[in-house]
C-alpha cells in the first residue's frame, strides 16, 4: 500500500515543539533508535532528544521480540528525557506512554483505540503500537528512552509476518487521517503526559487507563515466565502493577503478557 509519507522532516515540526524536544536526529535507517539513544547516552552525549528512523534492521519490542521495521511502513522512534524518577517510578511510564500515543491518534479523529497493560495500543485484540522503556543513569539525573513503534500503512504481506494479531493505520482510517499531523499530534501529547507524571505520578492516569483499557473488567490469563494467573482484570495499582482478581484473591503483577482466557472476547461495554 502506498500513500503520502508519514513525515517530511523533523525540521518542518512546528517551532514550539522542536525546541521542547531538544536534539532532534532523522535518519534513514538504523539497527533500532532506542540503541542509538542509549548508545549516545553512553558517550556522553547527555540531554533532551528524539530520535526517528525511516526504517529498522534490528528494531526491539518487549521481552526480546523484534519490531518489524520496513521502510514508509510505520513510525520509529525514541524519545529521550531527563527525569528525576527513582526506579520504583518508572514502571508506570509503559502505560503513560500508551496512553499519550493513543491521545495523540485519537486527536485526529481516529476512534476505536484501546490500551494493553502494559504498553500496548490496539484496535480491537490486535497490535496497532507497541512501547519499550528503557533508563540510563542514576536519580536524579536519569534518562528515560521512550521507544515507539506505530504501524501506519504495512503491506499485507509483511504485516502476515508478524508474530501477534496486527493491525495498521491506514486499514482503519486511510484517507481519513492527516498523515503529515500524526507525528507532530503523538509528540506532543507525549511531552504533555511525561510533564504530568513527573508532577503527578501514575494516579493522575488510573481513570483514564480504565476508560481505555481493553480487558478492563474482562477474563484473562497473564504469562509470567512458567507461571499463569488467572482472573479478571481490576485495573492497574498506583505503582503501574496489573492487578487481577482470582479465585485465590488478588494478584498484583509487575511483568508479564495478557492473553483473552477465550476467544471470544468482545468490545468493552
Amino acid at each position: 500500500m502506498t500513500g503520502p509519507q508519514l513525515f517530511s522532516s523533523l525540521q518542518d515540526l512546528p517551532p514550539s515543539l522542536g525546541e521542547a524536544l531538544g536534539e532532534l536526529v532523522e535518519l534513514e535507517q538504523l539497527d533500532s533508535t532506542s540503541d542509538e539513544a542509549l548508545r549516545r547516552l553512553r558517550a556522553g552525549q547527555a540531554g533532551n532528544c528524539l530520535i526517528v528512523a525511516r526504517t529498522q534492521s534490528a528494531g526491539r519490542g518487549r521481552r526480546g521480540h523484534r519490531w518489524l521495521s520496513p521502510p514508509g511502513a510505520g513510525l520509529y522512534f525514541s524519545l529521550v528525557r531527563e527525569m528525576p524518577l527513582e526506579l520504583t517510578d518508572i514502571l508506570p511510564l509503559g502505560p503513560v506512554t500508551a496512553l499519550a500515543l493513543r491521545a495523540g491518534i485519537a486527536d485526529l479523529g481516529v476512534h476505536g483505540l484501546s490500551v494493553k497493560w502494559p504498553n500496548d495500543l490496539l484496535v480491537g485484540n490486535r497490535k496497532l503500537g507497541g512501547v519499550l522503556i528503557e533508563t540510563h543513569g542514576d536519580a536524579p539525573a536519569r534518562h528515560v528512552v521512550a521507544g515507539i513503534g506505530l504501524n501506519a500503512r504495512f503491506p499485507a504481506g509483511l504485516m502476515k509476518r508478524i508474530d501477534q494479531p496486527a493491525i495498521d493505520l491506514a486499514s482503519i482510517c486511510d484517507d481519513d487521517l492527516d498523515w503529515p499531523k500524526l507525528l507532530p499530534s503523538i509528540l506532543g501529547r507525549l511531552l504533555e503526559y511525561f510533564g504530568l507524571y513527573v508532577e503527578h505520578r501514575f494516579a493522575h492516569f488510573q481513570q483514564e487507563w480504565k476508560e481505555f483499557d481493553r480487558y478492563f473488567e474482562q477474563d484473562v490469563i497473564v504469562q509470567t515466565g512458567d507461571r499463569k494467573t488467572i482472573g479478571r482484570v481490576a485495573g492497574i495499582d498506583e505503582a503501574g502493577a496489573l492487578l487481577v482478581r482470582g479465585a485465590a484473591g488478588l494478584s498484583r503483577i509487575v511483568s508479564g503478557t495478557i492473553f483473552p482466557s477465550r476467544r471470544d472476547v468482545g468490545p468493552k461495554p
